[in-house]
């Protein structure tokens, strides 16, 4: 979807990372939405990302692959796209707790045309930020602001 929205998108670490992470919130958003609608049972918590799929090489119930409620913050970076994006899906999932999925989806995914290719946790935070100010005005700024800011990124 990334390379959709900003060809060639993903060319750096942090970049890499917010990928990853989108997917991983992107599964959470579209799941809850699908158990909605067609009254799917959730065997696992909101923020266990493909209980489904983990369940082959995870030990313990429920069998998260990872989740989008962590604790890291910006400066727990281990420099894997994996472990970082965990980061950057946590302050996904706030914006989404604050503003409710609807509104959150849009935000989200309308930021990220304006995303580099080796776009910055930084500068993504930003232009985050911006596309909620310029949908939804002064109060989902606000919120999506805090998202990132409770994660430590830099520059919100």
């Amino acid at each position: 979807m990334h390379h959709a929205q900003v060809p060639g998108f993903g060319t750096s670490l942090e970049a890499g990372s917010i990928g990853e992470a989108f997917g991983d919130y992107l599964a959470v958003t579209v799941g809850a939405a699908a158990d909605a609608r067609y009254g799917w049972p959730r065997k696992a918590d909101l923020a266990c990302v493909a209980d489904w799929d983990a369940v082959s090489y995870t030990s313990s119930a429920p069998h998260c692959l990872r989740r989008v409620d962590t604790d890291k913050t910006y400066a727990d970076r281990e420099g894997e796209v994996h472990a970082d994006g965990e980061i950057w899906s946590r302050a996904l999932y706030d914006i989404r707790g604050a503003l409710g999925s609807r509104t959150a989806d849009r935000i989200i995914v309308n930021a990220q045309f304006g995303f580099a290719p080796d776009t910055s946790f930084e500068a993504a935070a930003k232009a985050t930020v911006a596309t909620a100010r310029e949908m939804y005005g002064a109060g989902a700024e606000t919120a999506v602001r805090k998202a990132f800011a409770d994660r430590g990124i830099p520059g919100v």
